[in-house]
């Protein structure tokens, strides 16, 4: 058998059982459509956030918007002049257990924690969800399950123009609106925390220094006070009556100095504190609608025909390509042994000669 004559057989018997080839392709179709129609839309928000801050001319720099969102050199994580990535803060577990623990008043009042397990819950199935069994009541646990949930659906990142931008997505178009509030909320708190915390020590350092001056001063006068009314009928010409005032006014002077500059101090830390604590503000907030993906059924029905199509015309031809396949190769074994035959035959007839 040629390969034309292979040609005319096959396409022969496709033509004789092309009602099983139909079947089987109708049958992947099926298979396809009811995988597609399993998958469940999920729904995805974006949000945009840029932080600000206080400077001299109320402008900020490229190079101040680096430091700002955390681009600036790594080296740099731990000094004093460390500049706090934004990104990592949003995708911690710190940021996200906080919005785990988050109840949602508009929800029934319950956390984000249960309602994301619940949300799971639902779609569970061939090809969804597995389900979580997890006693509401355990608040740790919860929180441990949702982190984890909340770790694969919820993403950071910075693009060119130094925004943050925030998505996340889920199966439930309001959990996802309420979770993508609350993360901006407990970014901007962390956040805000982090860049004020050594200004806020410093600032009640000054405060503290400030005040016990003060009290010291206070001191002095109640003392200068007693003092003249215990001495008033003396002779401030004696040492013994004037040395004590004496004392007296060059401690309060050196007081007051230092009083001076601890006002100063103090006035310092709190625009410092004013200055390092950053406005977070939503540029884009994450209101509907959003971007939706669902599996489409009219390709998973194309892609199970033509897979189902394949399968069945490979089916019904198998037998003629087999059978085709063994005569060719048993014929390359026949011509392959022919010249060892040969051989001991032309041997005698050159030893004649």
């Amino acid at each position: 058998m040629n390969n034309i004559e292979l040609v005319k057989t096959i396409v022969k018997r496709l033509k004789k059982f092309s009602w099983l080839i139909a079947l089987i392709a109708i049958a992947f179709g099926g298979l396809f459509y009811f995988m597609a129609k399993q998958g469940v839309p999920v729904y995805t928000s974006k949000s945009t956030v840029f932080p600000l801050n206080s400077t001299s001319d109320n402008n900020i720099s490229g190079s101040a918007i680096s430091n700002i969102l955390g681009l600036s050199d790594a080296p740099k994580s731990f000094s004093g002049e460390a500049s706090i990535n934004i990104v990592e803060l949003a995708t911690s577990r710190r940021t996200r257990e906080a919005v785990a623990r988050t109840k949602v008043t508009t929800m029934n009042n319950k956390t984000i924690g249960q309602l994301l397990i619940e949300e799971n819950n639902k779609h569970i199935g061939f090809m969804q969800n597995e389900k979580i069994l997890a006693d509401i009541t355990d608040t740790t646990r919860v929180i441990n399950i949702a982190s984890n949930i909340l770790k694969g659906a919820f993403s950071a990142k910075i693009n060119k123009n130094g925004i943050l931008e925030l998505y996340f997505t889920n199966t439930n178009q309001e959990i996802v609106r309420e979770v993508s509030y609350v993360f901006i909320e407990k970014i901007s708190d962390f956040y805000i925390d982090l860049k004020k915390k050594k200004a806020q020590i410093d600032y009640q350092f000054a405060v503290n220094k400030a005040d016990s001056l003060f009290k010291v001063l206070n001191g002095l006068d109640e003392r200068a006070i007693k003092l003249d009314e215990t001495t008033f009928f003396t002779n401030n010409e004696l040492k013994r009556f004037s040395i004590p005032k004496i004392n007296l006014d060059q401690d309060k002077q050196t007081v007051q100095s230092q009083y001076y500059y601890a006002v100063n101090n103090r006035e310092a830390a709190a625009y410092k504190l004013q200055k390092e604590t950053p406005i977070i503000e939503a540029l884009d907030k994450p209101e509907g609608p959003y971007d939706m993906e669902a599996k489409s059924t009219k390709l998973y029905i194309i892609i199970g025909l033509l897979l189902g199509s394949f399968i069945g015309v490979i089916a019904v031809s198998w037998k003629i390509i087999s059978n085709y396949l063994g005569s060719e190769l048993n014929k390359a074994i026949e011509k392959a042994a022919k010249p060892k035959e040969q051989q001991p035959q032309q041997q005698p007839a050159a030893a004649k000669v």
